[in-house]
């Protein structure tokens, strides 16, 4: 008789998959209000997933990538700002696992924050639009549903740390990880 690997019965539930995706959000404090903001993207009104919904910066991890490795790649793909320099203040606010929404993969966001680098312009390369939101208006935007989740987790983090608790986070693993 042959032993069955467990949990393989008929009844036993089908677990959705997880779909690793990285997620960086550029802060930064205006100048004129002295408030910190989120550069939030809109998506193409022809994106095969959620087109035209507002999002953060993102993307699927690439298998033997790491999750800063990915955000960073995914950052200067969609708004051409590399922030890969060790000296960028950098801050890892962990991992988000919203519920999937119906007949979708479970996504698994990696957030990063990564301060704007100086002299850096972002543009929407792969999107329809970006703009810069004050933090406590965030909640405000009408947000995809696996997206609550991440904004939730952007505001609590950036909340936490200040500039100087921040600046003691730096992205060297970000350039080892691309070697």
């Amino acid at each position: 008789m042959t032993a069955q690997p467990p949990n393989c019965g008929l009844s036993s539930p089908v677990q959705p998959a997880r779909v690793p995706v990285a997620l960086v959000a550029l802060w930064r404090r205006s100048i004129a209000t002295q408030k910190q903001e989120i550069l939030v993207a809109k998506r193409t009104a022809d994106a095969q997933i959620l087109p035209g919904e507002w999002e953060i910066p993102g993307g699927k991890i690439e298998i033997g990538e790491s999750p800063a490795a990915a955000a960073a790649r995914e950052l200067l793909e969609e708004t051409g700002v590399d922030c890969t320099d060790p000296s960028y203040i950098w801050l890892d606010a962990g991992v988000v696992e919203p519920p999937a929404p119906a007949g979708r993969p479970h996504p698994h966001f990696h957030l990063f924050l990564v301060q704007l680098p100086a002299g850096s312009v972002p543009r929407a390369l792969a999107a329809q639009a970006v703009a810069w939101v004050e933090l406590g208006l965030l909640p405000k935007i009408d947000w995809p549903q696996t997206n609550e989740a991440v904004v939730r987790a952007l505001m609590d983090a950036l909340a936490k740390h200040n500039q100087s608790s921040i600046a003691s986070r730096h992205a060297p693993h970000i350039n080892a990880a691309k070697e």
